[in-house]
């Protein structure tokens, strides 16, 4: 039989060993997730493939090209090459297209709000024309199927205003705003995007731009839709949002003397993904001339690209997909777009 001292002996020794062997699977373990976490992002597992589950889709509708003088391309990104942006995207559906009418009941709830309280004219079966006089004598339009609309005021009649003093550019973005969200049409993808402001100065009968907030009469409030999806939104236009709200100072019911609406809302909850066609071919293509140039400054005959990304484009035609589309960027006020899905999924 063993002693007392031989069985604490062996029983330090099995202590021992439990213990460098716990240690041993403890450090293991974490060894083998430091070593798979690696793994995974060494070898990421192929994404599943796209759905399209919305069949092809219509091409972005573009607005007409500017006039240039562009005969030669030169790409100078900061690596030499256009930056990839992986094999596939998503497309959101758009509901206003098609499924969300307007209708002439919500439309006159709207017009009377904005105090156009006569009878409307119709300009076709869609299209419905409000007059006010008054105070801030004016016209309002509304699409009753997309719910685009645009407000004008005879503001060069009013001496108060011709003679006033725009809002700072903070107070131009709460009063434009402020507007939108009393006729529930600022929506959360508008109300947390950017906004730009440019001044105006009452011309004869016309609104015209303004150096800075001094010499100015009035503020355009630009209202863009937020980033989507992780990728800017980009216009038709530089700097052109599709809500716009010009503004004065005025705290009455002159405040606002202008609108031009054309947003359209986004099921962010809807889409499937789409492959996407490879920025060097879209690069070809621009070149090809089939890109779209939005921009450019100047009687240039070389476009010098800068930057390539990808964004969602904003179009002022309603549209039943929002989708994405390569923006290249250059010298002297460069801009153009080409279409990042895959061509075989765009109808003609």
């Amino acid at each position: 039989m063993a002693s007392l001292t031989e069985t604490a002996h062996y029983a330090r020794k099995a202590i021992k060993f439990s213990a460098v062997g716990l240690v041993s699977i403890v450090v293991l373990r974490i060894s083998w997730g430091i070593f798979f976490r690696w793994w995974i992002v060494v070898n990421p597992p192929p994404p599943p493939p796209p759905t399209v589950a919305f069949g092809v889709l219509s091409a972005p509708i573009f607005l007409t090209p500017v006039k240039n003088t562009i005969t030669s391309y030169r790409l100078e990104t900061v690596s030499g090459v256009a930056p990839g942006f992986g094999t596939q995207a998503k497309v959101f559906f758009m509901p206003s297209f098609r499924a969300n009418v307007f209708g002439a009941e919500l439309a006159t709830k709207m017009a009377s709000s904005m105090g156009f309280s006569l009878q409307p004219e119709t300009t076709d079966e869609q299209i419905y024309v409000w007059s006010r006089i008054g105070t801030l004598p004016g016209e309002l339009k509304i699409n009753l199927i997309t719910g685009f609309f645009s407000l004008t005021t005879a503001w060069h009649q009013d001496s108060e205003l011709v003679k006033g003093r725009a809002p700072s550019e903070e107070e131009a973005s709460r009063y434009a705003k402020d507007f939108l969200s009393r006729l529930n049409l600022l929506p959360s993808d508008l109300n947390t995007g950017k906004t730009g402001v440019e001044y105006l100065k009452a011309g004869a009968g016309i609104l015209l731009p303004a150096v800075s907030q001094s010499e100015a009469n009035f503020a355009r409030v630009h209202i863009f839709r937020a980033d989507t999806n992780s990728l800017p939104v980009v216009t038709e236009r530089q700097d052109e949002a599709l809500a716009q709200v010009i503004v004065s100072n005025n705290s009455s019911s002159k405040q606002v003397i202008g609108v031009e609406y054309k947003y359209s809302p986004l099921a962010i909850d809807k889409f499937a993904t789409y492959p996407l066609r490879t920025t060097q071919t879209a690069w070809q293509q621009l070149q090809s001339g089939e890109g779209v140039i939005t921009q450019v400054v100047g009687g240039t005959s070389e476009a010098v690209v800068r930057n390539v990304e990808m964004a969602y484009y904003d179009s002022s035609t309603p549209q039943e997909f929002f989708q994405p589309v390569y923006v290249f960027t250059g010298d002297n006020g460069f801009k153009a777009y080409v279409p990042a899905i895959d061509p075989k999924w765009l109808s003609k």
